[in-house]
Formats: C-alpha cells, structure tokens, sequence
C-alpha cells in the first residue's frame, strides 16, 4: 500500500494551490478530480479585481490579497514554463457626472488610493466613455484551464493525479489517517466547489451556488492591456477574440447555457461597446459561493485530520492563492485561520 501525507479530493484553483502549497512543504501528495471541461474553475473568465466598483467598495481582505496576487501566479508560471497570467488592468467605464465626482474625490481615501486612478480620458472611439473610466490597479486576468492544465500535466513522483471521480464511501477512516483504495494519507482535504453538498464528510457546510455565464465573441475592435467593465466586463484573450460576463442566476443551478442569460449579457454590453461582433461561444458553470461570501476553509469535526478549502465564489483566482497557504499553515505550522472564514463559523 502507498503512504502519502495528503488526499486532496479537487483539481480546480484550490485543490491545484493547495498541491503547490504541500510541494513547499515538502509534503507528498494524490490529487484526485475527474477533469471536466465545465467544472467553476475552467468556465470562469479569470479575472481578479480587488474594487467592487458599481458599489463603490473595496473587495474583501484586498489589501492582503492582490498586491502579491501576480507575483504568486508568476511564480508558478517560472516553475511550469507557461504564460497564464497577465496584468491587464480592469477598466471601470464612469457612467455620469455623479459618478466622476464620487470617484474623484474616493481615489484619495485610505481604502481606495492604493487600487484606483480615475482617468479623464475615453477608452476607445468604440467604447462610450464621456466621462472617463477608473484604472483599477492590481487588476488583471489568469488563464484558468491553461494554468490548471499545465499544474497538472507536470505532476511527478512522489506525487500524483488520479483522474477520476472521489466516492466518499470509499473513504475509510482510521484512527490517525485514512484509507482510499490502495493509498494510506495522513490528512485529507476537501477542495470540491459545488459537489461539496454531495460528499457526507462535509454536507453539513452550507452554500449558497450561484450560476454564471460566459459568452466568447470576435470583434475587429482591437483592445489591449485593459478589460473594459460596466454591468459586464470584455476580457481581451487574443488579438480580436473576447470573453464577455457575467451574470448571476440562483436558480436553475446546471452547466446549461441559458438563452435568458445570453440576451442580459449582450444589451448590458451593448450599452457601451459600439463594435459589431459575433458570438462563438457560449458556457456556463455555478460558482461555490459561501451564505456569508466568505471564503471556507479549516479543521472538520469529523476528524482532526480532515480539512476543507471551498467557498470562493467568482473569486477564485484572486482568493486560492492566499487561502491555501493559510491551509498549509493550519496543518504544518500550528498557525489557526481567520476567524471569519473558519469553517466552524457554520456550526
């Protein structure tokens, strides 16, 4: 039988994270997920951004997220030999006068100064902008399905990838570790986004998933180095090809693209951009959002050495990073984790 330090059951953001996390560790390590093209983490746009800007707010914990955010993705980027990461500034379109003002004077306040310049400028001839937009800084996009992919493609012995589904009845549960079919791991961690409410370890932990969606089109406009955003962001990913979203929907919770949520995306898009373009694609995929948009993570009851990372919500990229290494900490540092995203929040 193979002894491993660690299971970690899901190969989206925070299963892969947590993976680098044990590798620094230098802890051994099987990461188990049945790859699939519509899972959250491959649908999802990648964008990080640490400015709710139509709410005037500055994102949960920003300040100790995004100012290390592309250097931890470059880091892993050096390791991997891929290009995935990119520092393509979130451009926040100013809507009227009121708006200008608000900004000009928050863009000086401790809370915004180190995320925001307001800009008196348009984006483009296409893109309807009188009255300027705010170049959110520490903003940009991870190429999601690249960056997995190539995670998981240069996994090596001592470690592994099972490709394949996790069956928590095949889980059995030991004094002091756990047994998966012919593999014994002294700790397991559970990193499965939606099907979190599927696995009787952790169904206790309540989520509240939200359905968003995702359409690609080519337009001959031609936008670099900045991702237009009002109602709806367009991500350049190639010289005339962009991701255009997202909506939130709680209710009809599939990886079904809707027709509802395709039109709601296209005229909250057209409000502004005046280029023709062409639908290529369009997906959907339901983030695992938290009760409380917290993310979840730490120590489960059922055993001391069962532990969970989830609830990142359409903040993957920017949250997996930070959390993991948290995680990490937890399990081989003795170092407890916050107490507004502990998992004992939900007893």
């Amino acid at each position: 039988m193979q002894k491993f330090d660690n299971l970690i059951v899901g190969a989206g953001l925070a299963g892969v994270w947590t993976a680098y996390r044990f590798m620094q560790e230098n802890k051994t390590f099987v990461l188990l997920d049945l790859k699939e093209k519509n899972t959250s983490s491959r649908v999802a746009a990648g964008i990080y951004n640490p400015l709710l800007a139509k709410r005037q707010k500055v994102s949960y914990n920003a300040k100790n997220l995004y100012p290390n955010l592309y250097s931890n993705y470059h880091e892993l980027e050096v390791l991997l030999q891929e290009k995935f990461c990119y520092k393509h500034h979130v451009s926040y379109i100013i809507e009227n006068l009121r708006e200008l003002n608000d900004w000009a004077s928050l863009s000086d306040s401790d809370w915004f100064s180190d995320f925001v310049r307001v800009k008196n400028e348009r984006i483009s001839d296409l893109v309807v902008s009188d009255f300027g937009y705010i170049d959110i800084l520490d903003s940009g996009w991870v190429d999601i399905p690249l960056f997995l992919d190539a995670f998981l493609s240069k996994i090596h012995a001592p470690n592994m990838f099972l490709n394949q589904a996790f069956d928590d009845n095949s889980l059995v549960v030991n004094q002091d570790n756990f047994q998966y079919e012919d593999f014994l791991f002294n700790h397991v961690v559970f990193c499965q986004g939606t099907a979190i409410d599927q696995n009787k370890y952790t169904s206790n932990i309540r989520l509240k998933p939200a359905k968003g969606e995702i359409l690609t089109i080519e337009s001959q406009e031609h936008l670099s180095q900045m991702i237009p955003q009002n109602g709806v962001f367009l991500l350049p990913v190639s010289e005339k090809k962009y991701k255009v979203g997202s909506n939130f929907t709680w209710d009809n919770l599939d990886n079904i693209p809707s027709e509802s949520a395709k039109l709601e995306i296209i005229q909250k898009l057209c409000k502004w951009y005046k280029a023709p373009f062409e639908i290529t694609n369009h997906v959907a995929g339901v983030r695992p959002s938290s009760l409380d948009r917290r993310p979840i993570l730490g120590r489960l009851d059922f055993h001391p050495k069962a532990f969970v990372l989830n609830g990142f919500g359409s903040k993957g990229v920017s949250h997996a990073p930070y959390y993991s290494k948290m995680l990490s900490r937890l399990i081989y540092g003795d170092v407890n984790v916050d107490k507004d995203v502990d998992v004992s929040r939900f007893k």
